[in-house]
């Protein structure tokens, strides 16, 4: 790394400079810019989410979608309004999922009450809701997020690609893997 490449960099760098090079493809200013803000997003995103365990996951991806869309930062002296804004876009989208996916869940059981005359089918249909939204939840966020954008939202692995902004061969295998992880996690709760 050159002395000059280096010092656009440094700590000391502004906000404005240090997205300029991320924009550039130096991934090392990344750090800057976290070191910088990472308090303040992630005091953010932990009053923002309900289940602290995704608070590091939302930071995570705020971080990364700050590098991809370094090249449209406006300018300001201070990114951190505009680190919030992905953050809150992020915990928006992470709420419609979640909501979505107990939408879907409810359904399901409420299709399976009306059917279901018999009361041991009904705890069976129960039972496999809840095993379904267990295993769900074992499998890595990457991994359920594909599954549910497949299976409960009807998307296509090339409009999937296109909404997270990843190559369709990733969604391919995300998705495959997911299906045989949750197939497996499935049978383990029937043993």
């Amino acid at each position: 790394m050159t002395q000059a490449r280096r010092a656009s960099i440094a700590p000391a760098a502004t906000d404005q400079e240090a997205l300029a090079a991320l924009a550039g493809g130096d991934i090392s200013a990344l750090g800057t810019i976290y070191d910088r803000h990472r308090t303040s997003v992630v005091q953010f995103v932990a009053r923002a989410v309900s289940n602290h365990a995704d608070v590091e996951d939302v930071v995570h991806a705020t971080f990364m979608t700050a590098m991809k869309a370094a090249g449209s930062f406006d300018g300001r002296e201070s990114c951190r309004p505009w680190l919030l804004g992905i953050a809150g876009r992020l915990v928006q989208r992470r709420r419609r999922t979640l909501l979505r996916f107990a939408r879907a869940m409810g359904e399901l059981m409420w299709h399976e009450t009306r059917t279901a005359v018999d009361p041991a089918h009904q705890l069976g249909a129960r039972d496999l809701v809840g095993r379904v939204s267990t295993g769900l939840q074992r499998l890595t966020e990457a991994k359920r997020v594909v599954l549910l954008l497949a299976e409960v939202e009807n998307l296509s692995c090339h409009e999937i690609a296109r909404a997270l902004e990843i190559p369709v061969g990733t969604v391919w295998t995300r998705l495959h893997h997911a299906r045989k992880e949750l197939s497996q996690l499935l049978e383990e709760a029937d043993v």
